[in-house]
């Protein structure tokens, strides 16, 4: 059968501002601090009112009583995308995302493409229209549902394929430690070496998609 590459959208392919979205509404309806590590382990790669959930939890664990406790995740969540909205208008594919679609599409190779948020689809789209990228397949985006965990989404995409046909690409260590599991070959994208690295050993690590082959 031939091989299917996996890719996540948001910090793989697309440079969106979801952390910085975070921090702000951290910052500005908490009065509180979220660095970079808290939001790669407890936030990033989850549906937006997950992610809301789990900051709250950490946070109200670490601080007591506060401003938190008075909020609830639903409001939260709707903050951040507001917060979201604002500073997406200069959101754009990093630079080695596009030459992985080109090289993707020249070599027609099977893609789906993943999200856990509701906004990537759309900035997927609008970041290509402005890159001016001419890329002949058509694109698959699946979305992962709000009461689906990545695993679950992981298992629908793999389907009745072999995992060892499958190629995964993914900037969250949780993701990419949640596919090796399942016995996908799988890359972590980590462009910055302070961000935290994928605990199974398998998972390979690359700074850059340019290091990434295609499958044969």
């Amino acid at each position: 059968m031939p091989t299917l590459l996996l890719i996540d959208l948001d910090g793989t392919l697309i440079d969106t501002p979801h952390f910085e979205a975070w921090r702000n509404t951290a910052f500005k309806m908490g009065g509180t601090e979220l660095t970079h590590e808290e939001y790669i382990d407890h936030i990033a790669g989850r549906p937006r009112m997950e992610g809301a959930s789990r900051f709250l939890e950490l946070k109200r664990a670490s601080q007591g009583q506060g401003a938190l406790h008075t909020l609830n995740a639903r409001e939260l969540a709707d903050y951040k995308q507001d917060e979201f909205q604002r500073l997406c208008a200069s959101t754009q594919l990093f630079s080695d995302a596009l030459r992985l679609l080109q090289r993707i599409d020249d070599a027609r190779q099977t893609v789906i493409f993943y999200t856990a948020s509701q906004n990537a689809s759309n900035l997927f789209d609008i970041t290509l229209h402005q890159s001016h990228i001419s890329l002949k397949q058509p694109r698959t985006v699946s979305q992962q549902s709000a009461n689906q965990s990545r695993g679950e989404l992981f298992q629908q995409l793999i389907g009745t394929r072999a995992a060892k046909d499958i190629y995964l690409i993914d900037d969250s260590p949780y993701a990419a430690d949640l596919a090796c599991h399942l016995g996908v070959h799988t890359w972590q994208i980590r462009r910055n070496l302070r961000e935290p690295k994928a605990g199974d050993p398998r998972v390979s690590i690359i700074s850059s998609l340019d290091e990434f082959m295609l499958p044969k």
